[in-house]
């Protein structure tokens, strides 16, 4: 019974390894525990199993052939946990003896080697038979002892496991060794063998998981170390030198890892002496602290950065001054009060609210110090309110300490700590506040500078008027413009201009009613809104006459600033409107009248409906225009340029428009409005495109093109680099390019046409002045301008050969043109007398109307191709 209950024992302990080998995953330290757990619980089974029937000779040889295993299966398991790695040339020899074995006893019934023969014996009960082996078995049995001594010498000399785990290896190996032994002595107790087996390996494989958790703690322990928030620096109290330090420690105090360790270091030692404190290191705060071990000798010195919560503190204290400032600085009176109403903290603009001192409110009720009598529960109520809602406001009355009531407005909040709730109650003085109010309105309706409105007041003004103006009431507006005020800034100081603008903000109020509004919407300009002046248009306009008249003769007068005697000129727009208009149609036709103004004579205009039809008419236009550009039908017409035998040698481009219906429009009816809108800019590069398209296309018919250039164009920063760019794209010879423009250019001369035309000259481009002789300055164009050509005005050619002084007019300019080295090109020859007088005094080339009319490009150059002879310049 004694020996079935060892055999349960065993089988029980097998069953429970199996499951831990499983459980702990010990197979993941050595595949041989699962197999030596698998034998072992096997071998268990089958010796209980032995008990319960009457044949155990084969359970028994079973038996056998897996103890041939088991001792090598051990051996791997411990070469596996002490980290050796395993060669064939070690694992072939151990593998090769168990298979020998196996072998004979495979084949034992040819030999009788392994089994010699059966014997009964008493551990099962009814003596039962079992295998007797002779001197074979004890072979294997002393080999076993041999794979044993050798797996436990290698667990011993492992470098990888500690201590502790080779002292209970060695406890384990001498336990399963001397129980192995015991059994074979008790005459092969296999029952007690079972039990041996099943506990050596269950504490084999207590002691790998064992290893394995605490090699792992030590490594999470590593990595926590190594990987931690703050810094560690192991320290040898005996020698100071610096065992080991982590990766953030390196980094927090900026040290070389390598370096460090195994030397002293005087930044540490530093360290050390100031644990406890907060030190600023490497642009860091670093907390330092330090932990011994006594037992080893040893000093932990921990670093930790506290830099965001020293920022995070300062912070705080920051906003919190930043409350205290504003609290302090709030241009109404604050105070701060507890649940009961008695004020904490208070402000000095509270204080001088109700002249109060400090030492006089705090720790007082706010309903004792400064409520009215018949309002003595006001406070209260409010508070409670401010609890109830979070905030409350009222409008009310409250006392000075003098006695005296004085309006206010009380606004109070609650602010919780989470402690406590604390209310702060803000007074402001309801009659300062208007008066403020009056101040920032004031200064936002009327000009710092003159005291007149600002636009957007009379904006707002005028829509007042429209809105509250009955049918037949009219009203007017009238804006003035000082001519040439900017030249006032520009020459003699914008304080000079600030002086004449309050002198002329002067007489418009001394000449205006009480109730008309004026107005400086801009710095030059002046806006007057005058209310009910008549109840018809005719009454109005007598009305508003007589006014103007005033105005002008008061503004007109000589002006005397800072010493200076001005005469100063006005323009003058006005309007007059009734309740049917709009504020935006009122403003639109005052600038239209203003406009006007500028350009006309007497520097007065009304506006009338033909201003505004001029104006729609020119909108149109512009509109047209642009669409022309837009479809291409802005075209060159060329207009020849001969010699003496009619041959021609260049030409002038004209720009013609060719609307759709094939009507042609001339320069005069659109070359304004292209310039005033600057459409000129993009027009004139047109013009220059189709005339190198032209000489491309005709390089060796003609010698030269003029094209004409507008101030406009000149005065463009970029129109030199513009033409420069037309020109080089289409690779023509800049030469055969000049450029003409009239005799106004040298009054509009300024730096930039200068740069234009000294740009295009540089490039290779002739510069040529048109209808010269007309002009009072035209000499003058002979020494500024570096000219290539002159064209003599046709009003000149006209009257000869029957004038005599026209002919001497020009024999003079040839004259001058030859003295200077320029070619004179007389316009308007008509006819051959005319031809033959200029060819006389000694001009070669002519602009005629041999050809006609100028023609379009096509007709040009067909009529190029028809002659045979060409002479170029």
């Amino acid at each position: 019974m004694l020996n079935k209950l060892l055999a349960l024992s065993g089988l029980l302990v097998s069953v429970v390894n199996f499951a831990y080998v499983l459980d702990r995953r010990v197979y993941k330290v050595s595949k041989a525990a699962i197999y030596v757990a698998v034998q072992v619980l096997l071998f268990g089974g089958i010796e209980f199993f032995k008990y319960d029937v009457p044949n155990i000779l084969f359970l028994e040889r079973f038996q056998d052939i897996l103890l041939l295993y088991i001792p090598v299966a051990i051996l791997s398991f411990s070469l596996d946990l002490s980290g050796i790695q395993k060669s064939k040339r070690m694992t072939l020899p151990v593998y090769s003896v168990p298979t020998f074995y196996l072998i004979l006893a495979s084949t034992n019934k040819f030999h009788k080697l392994f089994w010699v023969s059966e014997i009964r014996t008493e551990f099962y009960g009814s003596e039962k038979m079992r295998p007797y082996g002779g001197f074979i078995p004890w072979t294997y049995f002393i080999f076993s002892v041999v794979l044993l001594a050798l797996a436990f010498i290698y667990i011993v000399n492992s470098r990888k496991l500690d201590l502790r785990t080779k002292y209970l290896a060695g406890l384990t190996f001498a336990f399963g060794t001397l129980g192995s032994v015991t059994a074979y002595l008790l005459n092969f107790n296999y029952t007690f063998l079972s039990f041996i087996l099943s506990h050596t390996t269950m504490f084999l494989d207590l002691l790998a998981v064992n290893y394995v958790w605490r090699k792992l703690l030590l490594s999470a322990r590593y990595s926590a170390y190594e990987h931690a928030e703050e810094g560690y620096i192991v320290i040898d109290k005996r020698s100071e030198r610096v065992i080991d330090i982590n990766e953030k420690a390196a980094h927090l105090l900026n040290l070389d890892r390598k370096a460090i360790v195994g030397r002293k270091d005087e930044n540490v030692q530093a360290l050390i002496e100031r644990s406890g404190e907060i030190v600023f290191e490497a642009n860091k705060y670093l907390k330092i602290s330090t932990i011994e071990d006594e037992k080893n000798g040893t000093l932990l010195v921990v670093v930790k950065d506290v830099t965001a919560e020293i920022i995070s503190k300062k912070d705080i204290e920051k906003v919190q001054s930043h409350f205290k400032t504003l609290f302090e600085n709030i241009p109404d009176g604050a105070v701060i009060l507890d649940e009961k109403g008695k004020v904490i903290e208070c402000n000095k603009q509270f204080l001088s609210m109700f002249g109060y001192t400090k030492e006089e409110v705090l720790g007082k009720n706010i309903g004792d110090l400064i409520a009215p009598d018949d309002l003595k529960n006001e406070p209260e109520k409010l508070q409670k309110l401010a609890i109830e809602q979070k905030a409350s406001r009222v409008e009310t009355i409250r006392k000075r300490k003098d006695g005296s009531l004085i309006e206010v407005r009380v606004t109070v909040s609650t602010m919780e700590t989470g402690e406590e709730t604390f209310m702060q109650a803000v007074y402001t003085d309801l009659k300062a506040e208007r008066e403020a109010m009056n101040r920032v309105r004031n200064i936002l309706q009327k000009d710092t500078l003159t005291g007149l409105y600002t636009r957007q007041y009379f904006i707002r003004k005028l829509s007042s008027v429209i809105e509250f103006s009955s049918t037949n009431d009219y009203n007017a507006v009238i804006a003035i413009n000082i001519r040439g005020f900017s030249l006032f800034n520009s020459t003699r100081g914008h304080n000079f201009g600030d002086d004449l603008l309050r002198e002329i903000s002067r007489r418009l109020k001394s000449v205006l009613r009480e109730g008309d509004t004026i107005a400086r919407p801009y710095a030059d300009e002046f806006w007057i809104l005058l209310e009910k002046v008549g109840k018809d248009y005719r009454q109005a306009k007598v009305t508003v006459a007589n006014i103007v008249g005033k105005l002008e003769s008061e503004l007109r007068k000589f002006y005397n600033i800072n010493g200076e005697i001005l005469d100063i000129r006005f323009s003058t727009g006005i309007y007059i409107f009734t309740s049917m208009d709009s504020p935006e149609d009122v403003l639109r036709k005052l600038n239209l009248a203003l406009a006007r103004a500028k350009t006309s004579t007497d520097g007065v205009v009304y506006y009338s409906a033909l201003i505004d039809n001029e104006l729609q008419e020119l909108a149109a236009r512009e509109r047209e225009l642009k669409e022309a550009v837009y479809n291409g039908e802005l075209k060159i017409f060329l207009q020849p340029i001969c010699n003496s035998y009619s041959e021609v040698v260049g030409a002038e481009a004209l720009l013609r428009w060719v609307k759709k219906d094939g009507s042609v429009v001339p320069p005069m009816d659109f070359i304004r409005v292209i310039e005033e809108n600057g459409m000129i800019i993009t027009v004139g590069e047109e013009v220059l495109r189709q005339v190198c398209e032209f000489i491309l296309d005709n390089d060796t018919s003609i010698g030269f093109i003029d094209v004409n250039v507008s101030p406009v164009q000149l005065r463009y920063p970029n129109m030199a680099d513009r033409f420069i760019d037309i020109i080089s794209a289409h690779k023509i010879d800049p030469r055969k390019i000049v450029i003409e423009f009239t005799e106004n250019i040298l009054i509009e001369m300024n730096q930039i046409v200068k740069d234009n035309i000294e740009k295009l000259l540089n490039f290779g481009c002739q510069l040529c002045i048109d209808d010269f002789g007309t002009g009072y300055s035209s000499l003058s164009y002979l020494t500024l301008l570096p000219l290539n050509k002159i064209k003599i005005d046709r009003s000149f050619v006209s009257r000869i050969p029957e004038d005599s002084r026209s002919v001497k007019l020009l024999e003079a300019i040839f004259n001058i043109a030859r003295s200077f080295n320029l070619d004179a090109i007389p316009e308007g020859v008509e006819n051959e007398k005319q031809l033959e007088v200029l060819s006389m005094i000694g001009y070669r080339l002519f602009q005629d109307y041999y050809f006609g009319k100028p023609m379009p490009v096509e007709d040009f150059a067909k009529i190029l191709r028809e002659r045979s002879k060409f002479t170029k310049s």
